[in-house]
């Protein structure tokens, strides 16, 4: 399916709306439609910055486990650090917005979406390739060093993390809890790195 928004082309792909409905049907925490929203909001914050920075996307595409943005044009280093800190910040808004709600009216619910808020924002700082922090560590880097040396540190950490998450799976599946978040989080990583910045 393509629509535009604001003069950008908008495709979602049959297999990402499959998938959504999927997990939606059988979502039985109900913290599914909030994350959710949480995504959305991180993904509008970059969105408002690039069309404050004037360098709006040509096109966006939603395909499984990724969003993918082409651009119209290269940006800055200094404007692609800052397309990439609004998403995360955007989360951490939405948890102050959430947290002085729930302090004020003691609304468990509010809690519980500041918490996921600042998770995804937090989780998105990560210094790892695909994510926010792997964009923002990788432009610091290669405007003091060269692109090389900034793709060499950003993929070393990527399988620092990576690692790090596969082994406490395995140690905790050893003590008979599986956590299959943490092994998908864990290969995804070292995708990541394996795949060029």
């Amino acid at each position: 399916m393509k629509f535009k928004v604001f003069g950008t082309e908008v495709y979602i792909s049959f297999l990402f709306a499959a998938v959504l409905t999927v997990m939606l049907a059988t979502d039985r925490t109900g913290l599914l439609l909030p994350a959710l929203f949480a995504v959305f909001m991180h993904e509008m914050g970059h969105l408002f910055a690039m069309w404050v920075l004037e360098c709006s996307p040509k096109q966006i595409r939603l395909i499984p486990a990724s969003v993918q943005i082409v651009r119209k044009m290269e940006v800055r280093q200094r404007n692609e650090i800052i397309i990439a800190i609004c998403g995360p910040l955007v989360n951490i808004i939405l948890f102050a917005s959430l947290y002085i709600n729930f302090l004020c009216f003691k609304n468990e619910m509010c809690l519980y979406y500041a918490v996921l808020n600042l998770i995804i924002g937090l989780f998105n700082l990560l210094p790892v390739s695909g994510l926010d922090g792997g964009t923002i560590l990788f432009n610091i880097i290669s405007r003091k060093k060269e692109m090389r040396t900034a793709q060499i540190v950003v993929r070393i950490i990527t399988f620092i993390v990576a690692l790090t998450a596969i082994t406490l799976a395995v140690m905790l599946t050893v003590r008979g809890k599986i956590n299959l978040s943490l092994y998908i989080m864990g290969i995804y990583f070292i995708i990541m790195a394996l795949i060029k910045i």
